[in-house]
């Protein structure tokens, strides 16, 4: 395969994780949005995305094998292909996790709710969901120094997530909520927490893309460089 046409096919193969990850990107905001307004039926058109994120990841891999098999790529090509099917994976389970959220949010539409959790849980979701685009828009750009500055980010899900889990653990005085929701916030807790942490881990992925190196290398690496600016 002649190394132009090669080029061109990788191209496609990167299009179409950005394609999946715009379309995981609009179920996570409409998974917002019904959490905003405790839509239930904007929640229920979510139900069974997973199926066809899952179908449209395996078609994804499939496609990079084959170009592994087509022809011998040089060092930058395999970080391209396996940084491909890393982020294709992350994408996928962020869909898996939205579409369970909005089952959540589907059967509960109706509940009484604890405030305090549930402003919580709203500024978690906003904050995932915002991680997560950054991820893809870090990957899209190449953008390594805004990889850098992810994690940071996503120690504010941390912090959300301890607030959430007390609250679910001692209800706030204004009022326990039903039973059944506060079972699936406990599960919606987690479910967000992952997705942040798959934001976080497509940025990660750039970070090896572009230099070859695991995130936490690149990190100590930087961070010695500025230490060393600072003290000339």
């Amino acid at each position: 395969m002649p190394r132009e046409s090669f080029q061109q096919e990788l191209d496609r193969l990167i299009d179409d994780v950005l394609d999946l990850g715009k379309e995981v990107g609009g179920s996570l905001e409409n998974m917002v949005k019904a959490m905003e307004s405790h839509d239930g039926e904007l929640a229920a058109k979510e139900l069974g995305v997973d199926v066809r994120y899952k179908a449209r990841g395996a078609e994804i891999e499939r496609d990079s094998m084959i170009l592994q098999a087509r022809q011998a790529p040089v060092a930058r090509d395999l970080r391209l292909l396996y940084t491909t099917q890393s982020l294709t994976n992350h994408l996928v389970r962020s869909g898996a996790l939205t579409e369970h959220i909005c089952q959540a949010l589907s059967e509960t539409a109706g509940a009484e709710r604890d405030e305090d959790l549930e402003a919580a849980l709203l500024e978690m979701a906003r904050t995932a969901r915002n991680i997560f685009n950054e991820g893809l828009d870090i990957f899209r750009d190449r953008d390594i120094e805004r990889a850098r500055d992810l994690q940071a980010k996503d120690d504010k899900v941390d912090l959300l997530y301890s607030e959430a889990l007390n609250l679910i653990a001692n209800p706030s005085e204004t009022g326990a909520g039903d039973p059944e929701w506060r079972m699936r916030a406990a599960l919606i807790v987690h479910y967000l927490e992952r997705i942040a942490d798959h934001g976080v881990d497509v940025g990660g992925s750039t970070v090896f893309l572009v230099t070859g190196e695991r995130i936490e290398d690149a990190m100590r690496q930087y961070l010695e460089r500025e230490i060393g600016r600072n003290g000339e």
